[in-house]
């Protein structure tokens, strides 16, 4: 029995939402940039599947964190990935949650450069932490 075709990059993350990662989501961008469907994908990601590859919120989170640290001019460590993940899930549900008219974010990081925020000083404390997902 032949394997079934699988989708490329593009086509798992969508035309539109890969030309956003690739063409506008640059060292300027916040949170209240991310386009709608880019925030649904990255906000609803399930970290404990393991199994990335075939799974569009994860592979559309695993490029965005991958854009953010190529701008900061960093390699992502592949075992730091599903803290990655859950920081910008939980960045992702907060800016839904803005949006629909929820608690306004008052800590002055919801406006930094979202690539700063996953690679900076809190990315880092995420990375040390010890998770379920990833018991480092």
């Amino acid at each position: 029995m032949g394997r079934a075709p699988t989708l490329g990059i593009v086509e798992m993350i969508g035309k539109e939402n890969f030309e956003w990662l690739s063409r506008e989501f640059d060292k300027r961008t916040t949170l209240m940039d991310v386009p709608e469907t880019i925030l649904d994908r990255v906000g609803s990601v399930d970290i404990t599947i393991r199994d990335y590859g075939g799974d569009r919120n994860a592979v559309t989170s695993i490029a965005m964190i991958t854009f953010a640290y190529k701008m900061a001019g960093r390699v992502q460590e592949p075992k730091y990935g599903s803290n990655d993940m859950i920081l910008l899930k939980v960045l992702a549900r907060k800016e839904i949650s803005r949006r629909k008219g929820g608690v306004q974010l008052q800590n002055k990081m919801w406006k930094a450069p979202l690539y700063r925020i996953i690679t900076g000083e809190v990315g880092e404390s995420i990375r040390a932490t010890k998770l379920m997902t990833n018991p480092i």
